[in-house]
């Protein structure tokens, strides 16, 4: 009787587990893990990236967001308005130390980006009036 109920439960979470990604309004060539290559604007000189490591942002199929820094984490959500009009919202971050300026610059940016587009693995997210992120897919 307990395997039952047990077997019972584990059925009735997969359903509601897998009725949330139905729900999801999102791209699946956005959806992967992408490395931040550069951004270009007109403060780009004054955010130089490390060239020892490039910020990671995951686009989840739920609709959510992960970033890797230097050093922290964040996340958040995003939802696809359009074809190619994207929403983020604003990124929730550890606070253990030491990010770059170019990685604190993405992680305050992302939330201003209305636009996305994907070229094959390349993928270009761009903010009216200061300019774009260049991202590159990360091999899977």
């Amino acid at each position: 009787m307990k395997r039952a109920k047990l077997i019972l439960v584990f059925f009735v979470a997969s359903l509601l587990f897998s009725a949330c990604d139905d729900d999801c309004n999102c791209d699946s060539k956005l959806v992967g893990q992408w490395e931040v290559d550069d951004f270009m604007s007109v403060e780009s000189a004054v955010y130089p990236k490390d060239d020892n490591y490039n910020p990671l942002i995951e686009f989840n199929g739920d609709g959510s967001y992960n970033i890797a820094l230097d050093v922290n984490i964040c996340g958040g959500d995003y939802s696809l308005n359009s074809t190619d009009s994207i929403s983020i919202s604003g990124a929730g971050c550890t606070k253990i130390c030491c990010d770059s300026e170019f990685s604190k610059k993405i992680a305050t940016m992302l939330p201003q980006v209305s636009a996305y587009t994907v070229d094959g693995d390349e993928l270009r997210l761009s903010v009216d009036g200061w300019g774009w992120m260049n991202l590159t897919r990360v091999s899977e």
